[in-house]
């Protein structure tokens, strides 16, 4: 690792003043590499030179801004800090954290030792969350006395599994299977918390128990929640407390806290650290966003004032129990069926082809549509305007120049060959429901189930381009390759 760093040091001596000092492993390519710099942000005053103090009185003295970074990233402490506890293996290729990275679990660690209650971290999506966790969780588990229980608490099961995933691959759970460290039930966390494993990775709806004996361990146990912004608080989170009174407890959330969102500060403490999204995209450490209102060319739901906060609230409601999708038809039949229309559909579908088509070569496209229903009436839609299209295309290919021909070529081998899928949850007596609507989900579930669709959506390469959903994928799903997101439903707050 040390070689390493004097690789980057010759790297970054060659940069000027402007520049700042950029930093990476042997291995980063060097547009990866990434820019060190002072953080001083905390919400409690007390907190706001306890990273490093020496450094940041120090560097008040140096003039240019090259060599402040150079102090700050090698000074000795932090240096050997970095190499100890913020350099890991992720399946064998090596990752250093970013400075937001760094101060965020300093701080963490801060509060933790301090036996507060906890706080905390918004990092906006796609700015390395989940290594913060990863990071965090190994700083503890080398620092604290003791052996500590580390909770990794979610809302939903792929989430779960993709940062139970990511700790195994990070060598955090050492040669174990990260399947042994999963709660398969309520029954089996109560009895795994009771123990004194390393980790456990659960989902909130797992605390379903209000009768239940606190546990007052021995050793410590904190809870670490990913999208604490959503589901973390209620009654689970009631039951939690209940059975966990003394656990210290850290939030993560991609999403900024609402001003009248004083649950979730209630409930994990203010914030630890704060990294929106206006400088993940000034530092290069995710994309930057562009939003288009297609409202001008199709019935906007938002001009439509039957949409109100109370559809908005309970269609929220519905994502999260799906028993309950009777209930909100019959309740809001009339906005529903404006929303599901069959004229406002089609002309969606068109939009849709029309506008993603010209796009052809940027990359893939997510379409979210209000309900489960909707995402297979959608599906058959866009089947229809997308075969239209291509027909108009071979029609255009004839009359096109010479010159023109090969790029049209091009579009229509890519439009041919683009597979598109549903992806929705399974619910009991679905096909019943479908067929209500007289659509066939069983073709679309047998490719759900014996294909990864996750995979091969990931997979630039992969002919399969779009994807249908209603809340599955539509949160904390990472794909590098997706490039459009196409917004039928109405959002509120977290979506």
């Amino acid at each position: 690792f040390i070689e390493d760093f004097f690789t980057t040091i010759q790297f970054c001596m060659a940069g000027n003043d402007s520049e700042g000092l950029r930093y990476g492993t042997l291995l980063t390519p060097e547009k990866h590499y990434l820019e060190w710099k002072d953080d001083g942000f905390s919400e409690h005053q007390s907190e706001r030179n306890i990273v490093d103090i020496e450094v940041e009185e120090y560097c008040e003295s140096i003039p240019g801004k090259l060599e402040k970074q150079l102090f700050a990233l090698f000074y000795k402490k932090r240096f050997l800090d970095l190499i100890h506890n913020f350099v890991i293996f992720d399946k064998g290729i090596k990752k250093i954290c970013r400075y937001n990275q760094y101060y965020a679990i300093k701080r963490a660690q801060h509060r933790l030792t301090d036996k507060k209650r906890g706080g905390i971290v918004w990092h906006t999506q796609g700015s390395g969350k989940s290594y913060s966790m990863v990071f965090l969780a190994q700083k503890i588990r080398r620092k604290f006395s003791g052996s500590p229980t580390i909770v990794i608490l979610t809302d939903r099961d792929e989430l779960n599994t993709q940062i139970s995933d990511t700790f195994e691959n990070c060598g955090l759970l050492g040669k174990t299977k990260a399947s042994q460290f999963i709660a398969s039930s309520g029954a089996d966390l109560e009895q795994k918390l009771r123990g004194n494993p390393s980790f456990i990775f659960t989902l909130i709806q797992k605390f379903n128990k209000t009768d239940v004996e606190p546990i007052y361990p021995d050793h410590d146990i904190l809870i670490m929640s990913d999208e604490a912004h959503r589901s973390q608080y209620g009654i689970f989170a009631d039951n939690m407390v209940r059975l966990l009174p003394t656990a210290s407890r850290i939030g993560f959330t991609g999403t900024p806290l609402l001003s009248n969102d004083n649950i979730t500060e209630r409930t994990f403490g203010g914030y630890i650290s704060v990294y929106d999204f206006k400088r993940a995209v000034e530092d290069g450490a995710t994309v930057p966003l562009y939003y288009e209102n297609r409202g001008e060319k199709i019935l906007d739901i938002k001009d439509n004032p039957e949409i109100t906060d109370r559809i908005l609230d309970a269609i929220e409601q519905a994502d999260l129990d799906v028993d309950q999708q009777d209930k909100l038809e019959a309740e809001f039949a009339k906005e529903i069926h404006l929303l599901t229309a069959t004229p406002r559909l089609e002309s969606i579908a068109r939009d849709f082809v029309s506008h993603y088509s010209d796009l052809w070569t940027s990359g893939k496209a997510m379409f979210v549509c209000l309900n489960k229903v909707t995402c297979v009436r959608m599906y058959d839609l866009v089947q229809k305007y997308w075969a239209a299209e291509i027909e108009a295309l071979k029609i255009q290919i004839k009359h096109a120049t010479q010159q023109e021909t090969q790029e049209l070529e091009r579009k229509l081998q890519w439009m041919q060959e683009t597979e598109m899928a549903v992806v929705i949850s399974q619910e009991q007596n679905e096909i019943q429901t479908f067929q209500k609507w007289g659509l066939d989900i069983k073709t679309h579930r047998e490719k759900m189930e014996k294909r990864e669709l996750d995979k091969e959506f990931k997979d630039p390469a992969n002919p399969l381009r779009v994807v249908f959903v209603c809340a599955m994928w539509l949160t904390g799903f990472d794909v590098k390759c997706l490039s459009c997101l196409y917004l039928d439903k109405p959002l509120k707050a977290h979506t």
